[in-house]
């Protein structure tokens, strides 16, 4: 602990938390204060208040009867949510890389924040050969925002306009490029077009030079769970140009969306 103590970034309850929890894995029938405190050699009190702490956002749980704690709900959440991601990433890669690899242009397969106002992407897909030295800014694990981004456009509009509304409520809009729509107004126009399409695009919107086609994936309970995209620069393809994979794009998201268990 030391060691890591010297660094600025480091936040010392957060790390007894984590050994709090990590202890507890190992107990899965709950652990008491005296022996966490035995265990972690930290003081009793310190060990309470971390507890009462994580009970309270639910990553443990207090058994009445004997005061022991366990694992709580939050951390199945969480461990579900992770396998979730990392499931559709073993399903889909094959089927996205293949297209990748006979298109030439980037794809990434993305899923929404908990919130709806940002996108993560769980995957991104180069061609294996070098694709004309185009950097793109989004990396696996990167947050972008959902109101300027094809993937975050499409998933909006699974949603009816009032819940769409209280999304945007919460979001700050920033005008990334010339082209970012930065109003309610014009959202929710624009998500009228992407249901009747089924598909989505980012003129560039988010990325200057930037263009994005993406369209849907279904889980088996009928939800827009994640997206599959294809991006390339605006110097060497057109929105028409993007458009012109739709039914490859299609045709690959339906077969994912089977093996996820959807049926149309």
């Amino acid at each position: 602990m030391n060691n890591n103590s010297e660094n600025s970034n480091f936040v010392q309850s957060v790390d007894k938390a984590l050994e709090i929890l990590n202890a507890l894995a190992e107990y899965p029938k709950g652990c008491g204060i005296a022996e966490l405190s035995k265990q972690l050699g930290l003081n009793k009190s310190t060990i309470h208040r971390i507890l009462s702490t994580l009970k309270n956002k639910e990553y443990v749980i207090k058994n009445d009867e004997n005061s022991k704690y366990m694992l709580g709900t939050q951390i199945l959440y969480l461990a579900s949510s992770l396998k979730s991601g990392i499931d559709l990433v073993n399903i889909a890669k094959p089927y996205i890389t293949k297209l990748v690899n006979k298109i030439g242009e980037v794809a990434h397969l993305c899923i929404p924040e908990e919130s709806f106002k940002n996108i993560i992407y769980i995957d991104k897909i180069t061609p294996n050969y070098e694709n004309r030295g185009i950097n793109m800014a989004s990396k696996i694990g990167k947050k972008a925002p959902i109101y300027c981004t094809a993937s975050g456009k499409l998933l909006l509009s699974q949603f009816s306009d009032e819940k769409i509304e209280g999304i945007l409520e919460g979001i700050n809009f920033i005008k990334r490029t010339k082209n970012t729509i930065v109003d309610k107004e014009s959202m929710l126009e624009e998500i009228k077009k992407i249901r009747i399409n089924k598909y989505a695009l980012d003129r560039i919107e988010n990325e200057d030079g930037i263009i994005c086609i993406a369209v849907p994936i279904f889980n088996s309970k009928g939800e827009m769970c994640a997206t599959i995209s294809i991006s390339s620069v605006i110097l060497f393809n057109s929105i028409e140009d993007l458009l012109g994979y739709k039914d490859e794009l299609f045709k690959i998201s339906s077969t994912i969306s089977k093996l996820l268990g959807f049926m149309p």
